[in-house]
């Protein structure tokens, strides 16, 4: 189980000690992750700076698992039995959860609508069908409501998930990255790096930036948040963030944080000088379409010893070297796991999938 706990230790971290009601938390993600110089990507009167959250867990790192350390830790997702949840057939979501539901003896029950089969793609699906988790899999996004029938009809499995958002972006999981801001914020009074003027972060379900946002105005960090959508704006957007917003907020106070009391999320925000912005330049053709400019971003950043995918965090260096931001320190913040999954892949996954997936050929 490579050292983690069978059960929740509620005793790390910078959010934990300032709730009143504070709830369980898995000690999973490997923090702090490290911040780095990034002089290659310095423009006039910019310097930037990386946040390496690559770095997270020996089992998957990345952004997702600072988030499932809250959330599986607690109600209606502790427990020994089933989740089901929604993601693509790459998804870095789907493919988090089963594998740090693993070690707990748990089954994820995986809805998948197929999208570009790009390498990454192609390695993440063949891992998570390798890990056992069952596969509910439909051509398309508009084609979800049949896997959710499937689900409950013709494929029913004797023990029904419970149902968890896309992303893990439930309220308790965005407490993953108010933590993140705190941890940040002690790190700028370390001098590991200075106060940044803005940074720039992919955003699709909304956990990640939301999170970020309120951990900021905890931290008193006034920035700007700029955020790289990796979904049409009809999948996120101003109305998205902001009902996310509200819900977290609304935790936070639940969980006794007397900073969060007395004042609306957005106003809180406000007077904390957080600057929101949407960025959905780099979409394209849609989610998990691979774009010109995110895929010379990855070759740029594999250059410089960054692994970085055409889905989220390529295009979100692509809008930072597409349209970079006003003069001062700039932090990129990599949610994207560093690990190598290959050798987790079973010899047999083509003949467990449910679908047939194209080889790096077809």
């Amino acid at each position: 189980m490579n050292g983690r706990p069978a059960e929740p230790t509620p005793d790390r971290g910078p959010l934990l000690p300032r709730l009143e009601h504070p709830p369980a938390r898995f000690a999973w993600a490997r923090l702090p992750t490290a911040v780095e110089r990034a002089d290659w990507l310095d423009a006039a009167g910019t310097r930037v700076w990386i946040k390496r959250d690559d770095a997270t867990s020996e089992i998957y790192g990345g952004g997702k698992v600072r988030k499932l350390q809250w959330v599986l830790a607690n109600p209606p997702y502790a427990g020994d039995g089933p989740i089901v949840s929604v993601g693509g057939t790459g998804s870095h979501h789907l493919l988090a959860l089963a594998l740090h539901m693993q070690p707990l003896g748990r089954e994820l029950h995986a809805l998948c609508f197929a999208q570009p089969w790009t390498e990454h793609v192609r390695t993440n699906y063949a891992v998570l069908v390798s890990s056992g988790a069952r596969i509910w899999a439909v051509g398309s996004r508009a084609a979800l409501p049949w896997a959710w029938l499937a689900y409950h009809g013709w494929r029913r499995p004797p023990r029904l998930g419970v149902w968890m958002a896309a992303g893990a972006s439930t309220a308790l999981g965005c407490f993953g990255f108010v933590e993140a801001a705190l941890e940040l914020a002690a790190q700028i009074d370390a001098g590991e790096l200075p106060r940044p003027t803005a940074i720039r972060v992919t955003a699709g379900s909304a956990g990640t930036c939301v999170g970020l946002a309120l951990g900021l105005a905890l931290a008193g960090i006034s920035t700007k948040l700029q955020l790289v959508s990796s979904v049409e704006r009809w999948a996120f957007n101003r109305f998205m963030f902001g009902r996310l917003l509200g819900h977290a907020h609304r935790e936070l106070v639940r969980c006794g944080l007397p900073e969060a009391r007395g004042r609306s999320a957005r106003q809180w925000l406000a007077d904390a000088g957080i600057v929101v912005e949407i960025d959905h330049a780099q979409v394209g053709g849609g989610y998990g379409v691979p774009t010109e400019a995110a895929i010379a971003a990855q070759r740029r950043a594999a250059e410089h010893g960054l692994a970085l995918e055409t889905t989220y965090t390529a295009k979100c260096l692509a809008s930072l070297l597409q349209t970079p931001t006003e003069q001062g320190d700039v932090l990129l913040w990599n949610t994207h796991a560093g690990n190598d999954l290959r050798p987790r892949i079973a010899a047999d996954w083509r003949e467990r999938s449910p679908i047939v997936v194209p080889d790096s050929r077809g």
